[in-house]
């Protein structure tokens, strides 16, 4: 046996991992290696701790080989390798088995973790994990939010309210419940709230009916931290939408801890108020876009690991990389993928898993940004980008101005301040006109000046999108 100091143990540890990720492609390696696992060199012992025992089980079956011939070759003696997978403490499992070509014995045991919290509310073993932020999968679309969500649970009150705004499935929801979940360990019983704007709604007419209004009131007013998720759907509910205006007002004179989101800035959502909508977005407004490349297959792995998904890693990388980008789309294919495994009672080759997945990868396109659709419509029109964020005002620069934006709003998630902001410093206001205008156009089926006489605005926008 070798005698090596801790410096040596960490070369070899590296050398070994970097060997394991050029063998089976780096965005393998970071799949299923990520930070969750645990490699640790001890003498002549290899551990690798995985987060649960169908990673553990998967990483031993898939990827044994390699790593017993890379240890081999790296550290040029046979390497005991022991996988092991932390659980909490109600869960024990162990497994052992053994290289049947002799490259290594593997040996996997099961550590026990005591959870550094608990709850008299936890969820059942069979439950979906509470969303905390351990579990939230943090990166360039999110970190400004995430950012500023650990910072208010460190000192309530300086940020508030923060308002998170962003499309379906990029994380809105998972962020304002990891927010909720860490003040309830930080705050007496009651005095974290967090609930949906259909709830809020709910609760509202319920105590009109009686007289729950006054308990309603005490309910959501004598907080420490209130979170309100989806606010969107306040419009058109006049009556909830005072409310809630009070409500605000209320806990912001108490200096406390105010959380909301939405699928768009309060500015843009119509039918809030300009009193609500300057409270809203007097604190911290925050953009969570969707999840990039690397962010979802993290959430895929989290997602197959959690659910016991035994599905190949070629087809988790095709998957994440063209089906729609969020997280929800990434989980449906993933749901479907096991079914399909489940009723065929085999794994699906990366051929069969494209064709059954084919009708959710028709709907994605190539992003286009703003930069796309002001070089088209400067192609299409014949116009220069100067002229076109000018303050001219003549029909041929204004009128593919206006349509310029309505495809930014369109193809884009820009707000229409970013919008205005891009073409030439306009206020949102003025976006927001253009849209109307382009929309009349459409309907009317209106034509637009072209370089080459009048043509269809209809006809006009399928040559410009010819262009991205």
């Amino acid at each position: 046996m070798k005698s090596r100091v801790t410096k040596d143990e960490q070369n070899i540890l590296s050398a070994i991992r970097n060997d394991v990720a050029d063998k089976i492609g780096n965005q393998i390696f970071e799949l299923w290696f990520d930070r969750s696992v645990q490699w640790n060199l001890s003498a002549s012992t290899l551990s690798i701790t995985a987060p649960t025992a169908f990673a553990m089980e998967r990483l031993r079956r898939v990827y044994q080989r390699d790593i017993a011939e890379v240890a081999r070759r790296v550290d040029g003696q046979s390497l005991q390798i022991e996988f092991t997978v932390a659980l909490t403490e109600h869960e024990s499992t162990s497994c052992t088995s053994q290289d049947n070509q002799g490259l290594l014995e593997t040996t996997a045991k099961v550590s026990t973790l005591t959870p550094s919290t608990s709850r008299d509310d936890s969820p059942p073993a069979n439950a979906q994990p509470r969303p905390t932020f351990s579990n939230l999968v943090c990166g360039a679309s999110n970190q400004i939010a995430f950012g500023a969500s650990q910072a208010i649970v460190e000192s309530p009150g300086t940020i508030s309210p923060l308002y998170v705004y962003g499309p379906s499935g990029s994380g809105k929801t998972h962020l304002l419940q990891s927010i909720w979940d860490e003040f309830r360990d930080r705050v007496r019983p009651g005095r974290a709230m967090y609930l949906t704007a259909e709830q809020f709604t709910t609760q509202f007419l319920e105590g009109l009916q009686g007289k729950g209004l006054a308990s309603f009131r005490r309910r959501y007013r004598d907080v420490d931290v209130l979170l309100i998720d989806q606010i969107e759907f306040f419009v058109g509910k006049s009556a909830t939408t005072l409310e809630f205006h009070y409500t605000v007002d209320s806990l912001l004179r108490s200096g406390k801890q105010l959380v909301f989101s939405a699928k768009a800035p309060a500015t843009e959502i119509a039918g809030l108020g300009a009193d609500l909508v300057a409270r809203l977005s007097s604190g911290l407004v925050c953009n969570i876009a969707p999840p990039d490349e690397s962010m979802r297959l993290q959430i895929a792995q989290q997602y197959c690991s959690r659910h016991q998904l035994d599905i190949s890693s070629e087809i988790v990388l095709m998957l994440v990389r063209r089906v729609q980008p969020d997280a929800r789309h990434v989980q449906g294919a993933l749901n479907r993928i096991r079914i399909l495994q489940q009723v065929t009672g085999t794994g699906l080759t990366l051929r069969q898993a494209e064709e059954q997945l084919h009708d959710l990868f028709q709907c994605v396109q190539r992003p286009v940004g703003i930069q796309d659709i002001e070089k088209a419509i400067c192609k299409t029109f014949g116009i220069d980008k100067k002229s076109l964020r000018s303050n001219g005002k003549i029909k041929s620069i204004s009128h593919p101005r206006m349509l310029a934006m309505w495809l930014a709003r369109k193809y884009t998630r820009a707000a229409y301040s970013e919008i205005g902001e891009f073409f030439g410093n306009r206020a949102h206001t003025t976006v927001i006109s253009a849209n109307r205008r382009v929309a009349g156009w459409i309907q009317s089926d209106a034509s637009i000046t072209m370089a080459y006489g009048e043509c269809r605005v209809a006809d006009a926008i399928k040559r410009v999108e010819a262009h991205f």
